[in-house]
């Protein structure tokens, strides 16, 4: 090998020895004999660097999987050869080398065995030497790797290589199986005390393997009594308990699983391995393990339970129940445990659990197991004193993913008995509150999260709402909101705090004399808290606050104004770090304002007035900022003026949320404020610096003064698209369709002269971006790509759906002809049948536009020869799959395409099938003459899964 070549695997290496590297690894795995290079570098240890024999194993598995099942037989029998060599020769690699090297040996094993190498696993036992610990550690490595080539549930397989794996474990249990369960026996006795490392990973195929072979030939008393020996040795419990998981979580018969589940609970519990560690003894990993052990006993009864049910057994049903009963207490025991990764263990079984109380009555006894499962699930839902909420980490991250299981879990339990649970939240949430200042702040915010939690699964009809005065949510909500909570001093129990307001925000329908109170809450100690992460949570929490109670603040709108305006300052420092308020925390300040203004109640001018005072402040920074934005060559200052200017955008076209048409807006008092300032607004547009952000806060706006402004807008239109089109790149355009085909859904035939004089450039900057060229190994920029089309295509619909054709029309024939065969090219070719459904769809509109008699001059004849064979075409592709939803739903147009055509040119349609086009296709006489029937008397519905039918038939004699 050629060592100089070699540099570029090691950390120190420059990105030219980087580059030789990879080009060499490319030249051996291409070279028909590169691999045997690596092979015999690797066999005869002419290099001792990990690095570079991870190398030549890398090309050998490149060969492995690409040349080996057509290489000669010679090529053959030297690998093999050199494998089985391994196990006697490669000695003290390195962990992550002879994982490797496990996985040429499965990589081969799959395509040879047993066909072409019956002998494997013979040959395999014929070498090992059980006496070197290397050899039988490689040995264990390649059943591992086997297993993960043929059993691993979690390896997404083929249905060919789920047949061929089939094969391969029903050849392995006619042949091999029992001996090789006789050698892992005979390693883990003699490796246990010599080297227990081996004999865990004995256990870890023992594991592996159980699922699929005879339960019997480790299910007994020699492998059972070593099992169980291991659960008292420190070195060997874990992988000890790991393996017995897998063992009971076999597949089996219900009643032979609930005997094994039995026997191993019985024995497990004799000698103690269940009882409580002690303080000295005490190992979270085991403890862990031991809990998953618990709980796969307990879902293995589950699964029986539900088997035993489903067959109407009744003896089995209780005997099993009593089963899965004697394992509730230990379930409470390790979902109790201090440590959450003992609790997250037995999750499953407890969820499986609750599910099966579902099936008795709350009178059968189940009240008290209920209680308990939903006292510690809260007490479990607790933070923990060394939360970080300031800086939070991984610990962080594991905690909040723990409990949004818990939630599942907690969820479930309520739903089991919803009075008890809602009495169980509402005992503890009152003495909480009642107890504030005694109580550590991850007792008060566990409380609120509960109640909280419950208005998310309790419904209505059981308890009513909170807007129901005398309701059970009603009353705890008047405990809340009298409570002194919102002063408590810590960031969770205020979140919570303003969380449980807004989601029971229909109390305050009812209980609107508590409004005063809560926005002094809001406005004063929760957007004027000193935590930023409060101050941030509840810019979005008001917002949603003020949209939901705006008819019930009539008397109190003026004044939260007033303090509102407060907070409406333009800071400078949005994009600093530490920020009292960041430009997205403002947006949704400025839509709540929009809110309160109209709520208020005012006269329009009044109105008018106080939406200046929101909007010109922002319309005078805008300005500012762009002056300067002008002025500066400095970059960094460019992209923090650039993203200050698009929030000032976002604060206006957020302000402007509240309106939902025109017609609203101007009776608010509020139009000429948005009117007079589109102007300065489009001057964004004309600025080449940081141009695409720019022109998306622009874009924003425009997009909601469509819906405000209505007509008065249209004035603007022909600068704002030409400005926006000048200079378009890819990402430019496809944000760009949205607008305009907003635009032509708003003012369909009023804006159809202004798309005359555009639609070319639309067009043409379209199909520019397009006509770039493209990497193809690139999948983000063919994304892309394939975006910006499905985006064409959206825009020449929205002319079609909204009746302004005649834009496409007026272009001239020759242009027409290019639209149209973009489409005949959509249709058939563009790998989306979800796109292609919406070329067919713009067809068929311009067929019952155009194809009728006085329409389009030529488009009958386009329709024949491009159309028609179209509607063939795209379902007989061998790409298109018909059982796909989208091509079924695909199949629907072109029946509404060819029902359009029958329609608009009736005899004409059909004499052109039957004489011509039936004909040119091959399609067989008596299956034309049916063809023509069902489309002559047959609606677009009921034809659609007829041509699924035609189609199929016709690719099958094609072939």
């Amino acid at each position: 090998m050629d060592d100089s070549a070699l540099q570029g695997l090691y950390d120190h290496c420059t990105p030219a020895q980087r580059q030789l590297t990879l080009r060499y690894f490319e030249q051996l795995k291409f070279s028909p004999e590169g691999w045997k290079i690596c092979a015999a570098d690797f066999t005869q240890k002419r290099h001792s660097d990990d690095q570079v024999k991870f190398f030549c194993l890398q090309v050998m598995e490149s060969f492995i999987r690409e040349r080996y099942s057509t290489c000669s037989d010679d090529d053959v029998l030297y690998l093999r050869t050199l494998f089985l060599s391994w196990l006697q020769t490669q000695c003290n690699e390195k962990s992550f080398v002879r994982n490797k090297m496990a996985q040429l040996y499965g990589l081969a094993f799959v395509l040879d065995y047993p066909l072409k190498w019956a002998s494997f696993f013979a040959d395999l036992l014929r070498c090992l030497q059980p006496g070197l610990a290397w050899t039988v550690d490689l040995y264990l490595r390649i059943l591992l790797a086997i297993d993960e080539n043929v059993v691993d549930r979690q390896t997404i397989h083929t249905a060919e290589e789920h047949a061929r794996n089939v094969a391969i474990k029903d050849n392995m249990r006619d042949t091999c199986v029992p001996e090789l369960v006789e050698s892992w026996y005979q390693i883990m006795v003699a490796y246990e005390q010599l080297d227990p490392s081996i004999c865990c990973l004995t256990m870890d195929v023992v594991g592996a393997y159980v699922s699929w072979i005879d339960i019997n030939l480790i299910a007994n008393d020699r492998f059972v009594g070593l099992l169980l020996k291991y659960l008292s040795v420190k070195s060997l419990r874990e992988n000890s308990a790991t393996c017995l998981t897998y063992i009971v979580s076999k597949g089996m018969e219900p009643l032979a699983k609930n005997n094994l589940v039995e026997s191993f609970f019985k024995i497990l519990v004799s000698v103690g391995v269940f009882t409580s560690a002690t303080s000295e003894d005490m190992d979270v990993d085991f403890e862990t393990t031991l809990a998953k052990l618990m709980s796969g006993m307990g879902c293995a009864l589950v699964t029986s339970w539900n088997k035993f049910l489903k067959s109407n057994d009744e003896r089995n049903l209780r005997a099993t129940r009593e089963a899965i009963e004697s394992k509730v207490p230990y379930l409470h025991r390790y979902l109790s445990d201090e440590d959450d990764g003992v609790s997250e263990a037995v999750i499953p079984f407890a969820v499986q659990y609750v599910g099966i109380l579902k099936h008795y009555s709350r009178s059968q006894g189940n009240t008290e197991s209920i209680q308990s499962l939903l006292c510690i699930v809260i007490n479990k839902l607790k933070y923990d004193e060394s939360y970080n909420f300031t800086n939070e980490g991984e610990e962080e991250a594991l905690f909040v993913e723990f409990r949004k299981e818990l939630k599942v879990l907690f969820d479930n339990i309520v739903l089991l008995d919803p009075k008890l649970a809602f009495d169980t939240v509402q005992s503890s949430l009152s003495h909480m509150l009642a107890n504030l200042s005694y109580e550590p702040f991850m007792n008060v915010e566990v409380a609120l999260r509960a109640f909280y939690m419950l208005g998310e699964i309790i419904t209505e009809k059981e308890f009513g709402n909170a807007g129901v005065e005398g309701s059970p949510w009603y009353q705890m909500m008047v405990i809340v909101v009298e409570s002194q909570v919102s002063h408590y001093d810590h960031v969770a129990v205020l979140l919570e705090f303003y969380e449980v307001l807004v989601r029971y925000e229909k109390f305050f329908v009812t209980a609107k004399h508590y409004l005063p109170g809560v926005m002094d809450c809001f406005l004063e100690r929760g957007l004027k808290n000193v935590h930023i992460t409060v101050r941030s949570r509840l810019c979005y929490l008001f917002c949603r606050f003020v949209k939901t109670l705006k008819n019930q603040m009539d008397g109190l709108a003026k004044q939260v104004f007033e303090r509102l305006s407060q907070l409406l300052i333009v800071f400078p420092d949005w994009n600093e770090v530490g920020a009292y308020f960041t430009g997205y925390d403002l947006m949704f300040l400025y839509e709540a304002a929009g809110f309160v203004i109209v709520s208020c109640g005012l006269s329009p001018e009044s109105s008018g007035d106080l939406m200046s005072r929101v909007l010109t402040p922002v319309v005078e920074r805008f300005r500012l900022a762009m002056t300067q934005l002008n002025s500066t060559e400095d970059m960094q200052q460019q992209e923090t003026l650039a993203q200050s200017i698009y929030n000032l955008l976002s604060f206006a076209s957020r302000a402007s949320k509240v309106f939902v048409n025109h017609q609203q807006t101007k009776q608010s008092g509020c139009l000429n404020c948005f009117a007079e300032a589109l102007p300065a607004f489009l001057c964004g547009l004309e600025v080449p610096k940081q141009k695409e952000l720019l022109q998306s806060g622009v874009r924003q706006y425009l997009h909601r003064m469509i819906i405000c402004l209505g007509d008065e807008l249209l004035k603007y239109v022909p600068i704002a698209i030409s400005l926006l089109l000048k200079d378009c790149k890819s990402h430019d355009i496809l944000e760009f369709i949205p607008l305009i085909n907003q635009l032509i859904t708003k003012y369909k035939e009023r804006i159809a002269p202004f798309l005359d004089t555009v639609f070319v450039s639309v067009v043409q900057t379209i199909n520019k971006c397009l006509n770039e060229p493209c990497d193809p190994s690139d999948m983000e920029e063919v994304r892309e790509r394939q975006n910006l089309q499905k985006a064409y295509y959206l825009f020449i619909s929205s002319l079609t759906t909204n009746d302004v054709t005649q834009v496409i029309a007026n272009q001239g024939a020759q242009f027409l002809e290019e639209v149209l065969g973009t489409l005949i090219t959509g249709s058939v070719e563009f790998p989306d049948p979800a796109t292609q459904k919406l070329c067919f769809s713009i067809m068929k509109k311009l067929v019952d536009t155009w194809a009728c008699e006085g329409g389009l001059h030529g488009f009958p004849e386009y329709m024949y020869k491009n159309i028609l064979p179209a509607c063939f075409l795209a379902p007989l592709r061998a790409t298109c799959d018909l059982n796909d939803g989208n091509a079924y739903l695909m199949l629907s147009e072109i029946a509404g395409v060819l029902k359009a055509m029958l329609s608009k040119r009736g005899v004409e349609m059909v004499l052109y099938l039957q004489g011509s086009y039936l004909a040119s296709i091959r399609m067989p006489p008596l299956v034309a003459q049916d063809f023509l029937q069902r489309l002559q008397h047959t609606d677009a519905k009921a034809l659609k899964p007829y041509l699924k039918d035609l189609f199929l038939e016709l690719r099958t004699a094609s072939l």
